[in-house]
Formats: structure tokens, sequence, C-alpha cells
């Protein structure tokens, strides 16, 4: 029986560590599915079709998010959230720069 949970004990953290990996890297790759917003709209000097007010949306709402990573220092949710913040102001200067 002792051997059993220990067994299952080694599991679930295996499990966990294949999740917190699989969660950091998610923090970086997350934020960058929108480069190719922002690489669109600085190649073309065109932001048609590209909403400021979502995008700010975005970033007033990404700072509760952020605010409560750094209350429970949760590191993948910060880092997601600042990259997301700086890619919602690369998009959003770009609006502003081509609208």
């Amino acid at each position: 029986m002792i051997a059993t949970i220990s067994q299952n004990l080694k599991s679930r953290r295996r499990t966990a560590r294949a999740i917190d990996n699989a969660m950091a890297a998610a923090a970086i790759v997350h934020p960058a599915t929108a480069a190719p917003q922002a690489i669109q709209i600085y190649e073309t000097h065109n932001s048609a079709g590209v909403a400021p007010l979502t995008w700010l949306s975005f970033m007033a709402i990404g700072t509760v998010f952020l605010a409560y990573g750094l209350l429970h220092k949760i590191k993948p949710m910060i880092v997601t959230q600042v990259l997301w913040f700086v890619m919602d102001a690369v998009i959003l200067t770009g609006v502003v720069l081509y609208s």
C-alpha cells in the first residue's frame, strides 16, 4: 500500500512538472500570437480593420490579470501579462501612426 501511495505521488509530481513546463512555454507563446497583426500593420503602414478599442480593452483588462499575478506571485501570469501589455502597446501605436 505504501508503494502504491509513493508511486501515485511521483506520478502527480511528474504531471505537475509537465504542466508547469507547458505553462512556462505558453506564457511566452500566447502573447507572440499577436505578432502577425503587429507585423502586418508596420509592414503595410495600414491599420484598416484593426479596432483600437479592442486592443485598449485587452490592455485594460490585462492590468487586472497582472495585478492578480503580482499579488499571488504567479510568475507565468506575470510574464504573460507583461508580454501582452507590450504587444497591445505595439499594436495600438501602429493604429495611431497608420490610421
